[in-house]
């Protein structure tokens, strides 16, 4: 198996979530204004549903942060911290069947990658080809998941 710096694209590369960020703002708006309406008609027990989703969207818009790359290992930052796995920890890859969300395994850790389609910046197209030639250069061919989607980041937190 080679080193983390055999890969041959090896400049840092940055990406941001603002897509699922914004997403998550629009969730919010569109949660408080159906709980102003359930509200106003008296449906109590739907705001507790809204309310629920609401925060679902919080959650989306403090968790959106960014995706730092190098040759030596990923990082996701954001409002709820900071997150990291050394490329040569990991020892399996899986993809969501679905959405694409990458799940990075190693030694009792598991660091979660969300979906290319949601990532934004200038970098995002060479930072999705880095990760690809990162994965190939450790032949760590990705298999398939139907759970990736709804995994959390295990064992990767640092301090910021």
């Amino acid at each position: 198996m080679r080193g983390a710096n055999d890969c041959p694209n090896v400049r840092n590369h940055h990406v941001e979530m603002r897509s699922y960020r914004n997403i998550g703002y629009a969730l919010v708006v569109l949660c408080a204004l159906c709980i102003a309406g359930a509200w106003s008609a008296g449906q109590y027990w739907v705001i507790a549903v809204l309310a629920l989703l609401g925060l679902a969207g919080i959650y989306m818009v403090l968790g959106a942060g960014s995706v730092d790359m190098d040759a030596n290992r990923i990082r996701h930052q954001s409002c709820l911290g900071a997150w990291e796995i050394n490329w040569d920890e990991i020892t399996h890859v899986e993809i969501g069947a679905i959405d694409g969300t990458l799940v990075l395994l190693g030694d009792n850790k598991r660091f979660i990658v969300r979906p290319a389609g949601w990532w934004s910046g200038p970098d995002t197209a060479g930072a999705l080809e880095f990760v690809v030639k990162k994965l190939e250069v450790r032949n760590l061919p990705p298999s398939p998941s139907r759970t990736a989607a709804y995994k959390l980041m295990k064992n990767t937190r640092v301090k910021t």
